[in-house]
């Protein structure tokens, strides 16, 4: 009587855990089923992608050094500022034993610096030593008031117009391939600038990347006649598009894609972009600003949904 009383209880027992799974599965297929109908949605937006990166490279320029025509002490006209000066103005004082007045020579940028590279720089050492360049040369400002004996450097003149060119390497991107093509790379000094096309005067292949020379421009900003090497970036295209979720976007049947929403119904599509910021996507080909993106594409599916 004790061993029938054990068995029903056992029986009981896996009776009520049956019930319990089989209400747990029916709860989670419930569950999976309304997340696949009822999926979180997302709208692409309209977005603008700039395929750019920065770079590093050389600048060369002809310069004239401005040499101290007697002992004394030294005042420059503008305060020791970088400015652009005409042929024949004066930009600097010497008071010694007399006030004598240094004219410049040439019209340009009258830089009032030195950084020890002057008659030492040029494109046959910066193209065939790149690699073994120092890591910057800035020019060290002469200062207001100095004393200074006849003969010394006391700072240069940048003659305008002139070619300013800049000499860096470069990844061979198909881009940049095409550019080099037709001898031509674009450009931007600063984040405000509209792109500038340059001319390419020498070009070397150097395994994955390539060594360029090129022309930046006839007039430049005096500034950069401070630092032989400038910071710019090289601006290879932009692109319009959407932005989605970067986990929107999966990969099926080698293929990616995520799943787009249209008329009630979910289907999977093919799409050509990349990641970006801020874990999102930019999709460049094959989807519309407005149109309704599944937001998790591992957890989505073709079929019926309903989103309201």
């Amino acid at each position: 009587m004790k061993e029938r009383k054990n068995l029903a209880q056992i029986a009981y027992g896996i009776w009520c855990l049956v019930l319990v799974s089989l209400a747990v599965f029916v709860f989670l297929a419930w569950q999976n089923h309304h997340y696949y109908t009822h999926p979180d949605v997302v709208t692409a937006k309209p977005a603008l992608h700039i395929d750019e990166f920065p770079l590093e490279g050389w600048l060369l320029w002809d310069e004239d050094v401005i040499k101290a025509p007697v002992s004394g002490t030294l005042k420059f006209i503008n305060g020791g500022k970088v400015a652009r000066v005409a042929k024949g103005e004066a930009i600097a004082v010497i008071e010694g034993t007399g006030r004598r007045a240094i004219l410049a020579s040439r019209a340009g940028y009258l830089v009032p610096a030195l950084d020890g590279e002057e008659g030492r720089w040029n494109f046959a050492r910066v193209w065939l030593d790149y690699d073994n360049l120092p890591k910057e040369v800035k020019a060290k400002p002469i200062p207001q008031g100095s004393y200074v004996q006849a003969g010394m450097p006391i700072g240069k003149i940048v003659p305008l117009p002139q070619v300013l060119r800049c000499v860096f390497y470069v990844y061979l991107t198909p881009r940049v391939r095409e550019y080099l093509d037709k001898n031509v790379l674009w450009i931007r000094l600063d984040e405000l600038d509209m792109p500038l096309r340059v001319e390419v005067l020498t070009k070397e292949a150097v395994g994955l990347k390539v060594r360029v020379n090129v022309a930046l421009a006839p007039y430049f900003p005096a500034h950069v006649t401070i630092n032989r090497k400038l910071s710019f970036k090289l601006y290879e295209r932009k692109v319009h598009g959407v932005l989605v979720p970067e986990k929107s976007v999966i990969f099926k049947g080698g293929k990616q894609g995520l799943y787009v929403v249209s008329k009630g119904l979910a289907a999977f599509r093919e799409i050509k972009g990349m990641p970006v910021e801020g874990n999102m996507f930019f999709v460049e080909e094959g989807l519309l600003p407005g149109e309704i993106v599944i937001s998790d594409g591992d957890r989505a599916r073709e079929g019926r949904v309903f989103l309201w």
